[in-house]
């Protein structure tokens, strides 16, 4: 198994994305580079992501970004102010990313977290549930992020252990394991599908570059494992595919 952090930081292994926006009508509440300071200083590599018009053309970088955001790249997306929300929420619809996101968040994958109750109002409207910051400080934010990541629930529990997935490699029991991102992506869907088994074609879509073919999901569960080293916990159904060890309740 991979050099497992035996004591893991709060946000270790996260990325966390923080909407900016272009042209703020009036100052942002959240200091930006406190807000930075905080998730950093817990663990968390931090990216940012420019809210756009409609009229305005999707960078590259924002295409990076917000495709990483859909396919379990990220672990969480901070709203410092409510004018973000409708761009990032547009360039969404815009990359038909949107569904993917609901999914993510719906399945405790993805953390949507606003510094104020319009912006978390706003996300609702669109079937998004988010997390409203106790105070409008950097520091609320940053704390309401580190309290998600902490609270009991967040995991499955399993033969192994309670696990949890982040962007950066699972935690079993708080001890976190670093994985390549093929392994994550492998155990972003088996987390998500809680013991369902999932086929080999539809794990191969959620590898890196999608589609992929029955044995590049093959080799890819092999390195899992391998990270993984005595810790079993993906199960091959016999002409079925992969499942998630995850205990009967």
């Amino acid at each position: 198994m991979s050099a497992p952090t035996r004591v893991a930081p709060a946000l270790v292994g996260s990325r966390i994305a923080v909407v900016e926006v272009a042209r703020p009508v009036r100052p942002e509440p959240v200091d930006a580079d406190a807000l930075l300071h905080a998730l950093t200083g817990s663990g968390s590599e931090v990216v940012r992501i420019v809210s756009l018009r409609d009229d305005q053309a999707i960078p590259a970088g924002t295409k990076r970004t917000a495709h990483r955001i859909a396919t379990g790249q990220v672990d969480a997306v901070l709203f410092p102010a409510a004018e973000g929300v409708p761009g990032l929420l547009a360039i969404f619809e815009r990359l038909g990313m949107l569904d993917a996101v609901r999914a993510r968040a719906r399945a405790s994958r993805l953390l949507l977290a606003t510094a104020d109750p319009t912006a978390t109002a706003q996300l609702a409207e669109l079937g998004l549930a988010a997390s409203t910051a106790c105070g409008p400080t950097a520091e609320d934010l940053a704390r309401t992020v580190i309290d998600h990541f902490a609270r009991a629930g967040r995991e499955r529990r399993t033969d192994v252990g309670d696990v949890a997935v982040r962007s950066g490699g699972i935690l079993i029991d708080g001890v976190f394991v670093p994985l390549s991102r093929g392994a994550v992506s492998v155990m972003e869907a088996l987390f998500v599908a809680d013991g369902r088994v999932l086929s080999r074609t539809e794990i191969g879509q959620v590898l890196p570059g999608g589609r992929r073919s029955p044995r590049a999901v093959e080799v890819a569960v092999a390195r899992l494992r391998e990270a993984l080293g005595d810790v079993d916990l993906v199960q091959t159904v016999v002409k079925r595919g992969y499942r998630l060890a995850v205990l009967d309740d």
